[in-house]
């Protein structure tokens, strides 16, 4: 098997022994190395181990002072650092490994051998990781994985060093026409081949739709682009590092799950089991961390049944309440000082709700039960929507079906019922109020009345929505005291 295709398909385990990684080792004095080894000197020694046939040492042989980086790359995906270092190798190869002596300067040296592993770590194959994803070496024609478009969150941001979507989540369909949703993406262990079919088209950022493996780029949602594309063969690999699996693919072309947001395309495997895997991965742009959900492509969620109870339901956005919201395509939402604090709300902190040029922006609750609204079947909230947002000027971004397309000083409360994903719309009760121009520019105290459904008890998902759905125009709001009476 060819060194190029091993380093595309090979799982690295962790097992890796840093015999020495305090770069001030070899020169306490802390003088440093002034230039790079010369590549005359450069040597490292290859060992392998008597009681492993899989695991190497490799030894730094190179004469050096002060302080350095030394770092091994292993040909696999695996980069190491220290004088001594334990390699693993458990599938037959040749492998590339590099030795690279970085100085203080910034001068470096580098030395290339070769490892030849000739046997199998039947043992390495058996990991759960690599059996979730490929059905294991029983499914010969691999494993295949859809985006989970009926879950809210199968597409999302966040900021580079979080572990969830808190920027923004997908809701349910919410890229439908996008080209993600018929994209199908199997993994088959033998040889690690990846199979990525689209049917066509893919999804793309805005960013990536001049790239030239891409062509006749459509907006679907105002930005981001359905373009034209044709994969390339690909195979897979998995590296583990400090505990935490990523994947990632080798192509000529870009291989990306279902949105393809730039960056190095290393997606970090935060949960896997049978049926579903969720990824996240660094992307391009700023850098922000995207989120991906897949499920084994047949397998459909099961439905939980929630008990129905009355609870309190509170957010006075000083960190008394019990309401967890999650934002879907709003620019800003979170507490913030009073600007205003004058009757009827001189509370320290409100919450902002900054609506950009997302056409479907809204803050939503899921909650664990179901509403009981039988006897408290009011919700009750303070709202401050600034004069200054312009009301009048119309952004149409494809909502032709839609009578208006202007910011609206409008605030709107949803009841939905979270089984029917991004059909709850169909059987959801709004309650809203528009504004009149004298109450712009002032708190104003408002109830959303639910008491003609009482007898509904279907109700889990709690939405709240400033200045209408269906168009781009952004707009600045404030809330206070939502609460359920």
């Amino acid at each position: 098997m060819k060194m190029k295709i091993i380093s595309g398909i090979s799982f690295l385990m962790a097992a890796l022994l840093l015999i020495s990684c305090d770069p001030n080792e070899f020169d306490k004095s802390g003088l440093g190395l002034n230039s790079a080894p010369s590549d005359d000197s450069m040597a490292f020694t290859i060992t392998p181990k008597a009681d492993d046939p899989f695991r190497f040492i490799l030894t730094n042989t190179t004469p050096t002072e002060g302080t350095v980086l030394i770092t091994w790359k292993l040909g696999n995906g695996t980069v190491l650092q220290g004088q001594q270092v334990e390699a693993y190798y458990p599938l037959p190869g040749t492998y590339d490994l590099t030795l690279t002596i970085t100085a203080n300067n910034g001068q470096s040296a580098a030395k290339v051998e070769q490892v030849t592993q000739t046997e199998t770590d039947y043992s390495f194959l058996d990991s759960p990781v690599l059996n979730f994803l490929s059905g294991g070496s029983d499914a010969v024609d691999g494993k295949t994985w859809v985006v989970d478009s009926l879950y809210r969150g199968h597409f999302g941001i966040g900021p580079a060093g979080g572990d969830w979507p808190e920027w923004w989540a997908a809701n349910p369909l919410q890229k439908t026409g996008s080209g993600a949703y018929d994209d199908e993406f199997t993994f088959k262990l033998v040889e690690f081949v990846f199979d990525y079919k689209n049917n066509g088209d893919s999804y793309v950022k805005d960013y990536q739709k001049d790239l030239p493996y891409y062509s006749n780029p459509v907006e679907v949602d105002g930005v981001d682009c359905r373009v034209n594309y044709t994969p390339r063969p690909a195979t897979w690999t998995v590296t583990e590092r400090d505990g935490v699996n990523y994947l990632s693919f080798s192509s000529e072309t870009p291989v990306f799950l279902g949105f393809d947001y730039g960056g190095s395309y290393e997606y970090r495997i935060d949960m896997i089991n049978e049926n579903e895997v969720h990824l996240s991965t660094i992307g391009g742009g700023p850098g922000d961390r995207w989120y991906n959900i897949l499920i084994r492509k047949g397998y459909e969620r099961p439905v939980i049944e929630k008990p129905i109870e009355a609870r309190d339901l509170m957010d006075d956005f000083e960190g008394n309440g019990n309401i967890d919201w999650f934002i879907a395509e709003v620019e800003q939402f979170g507490a913030i000082s009073n600007f205003a604090p004058v009757p009827i709300n001189e509370s320290p902190n409100i919450g902002i709700y900054k609506k950009g040029a997302f056409e479907w922006t809204n803050v939503a609750v899921t909650l664990d039960y179901r509403l009981d609204l039988s006897e408290r079947n009011v919700f009750s909230m303070k709202v401050f929507m600034p004069g200054f947002n312009d009301y009048v000027t119309e952004c149409n971004p494809g909502t032709d079906w839609l009578p208006t397309h202007n910011l609206m000083p409008q605030i709107d409360v949803k009841l939905h019922d979270s089984k029917l994903g991004g059909d709850a719309w169909t059987t959801q009760q709004v309650r809203g109020h528009i504004l009149s121009e004298d109450q712009l520019g002032k708190w104003v105290e408002l109830e959303f009345d639910f008491s003609d459904v009482a007898d509904r008890t279907d109700f889990d998902k709690i939405v709240v929505q400033f200045g209408m759905e269906g168009h781009c125009n952004p707009g600045i709001f404030y809330m206070d005291d939502f609460m359920l009476k």
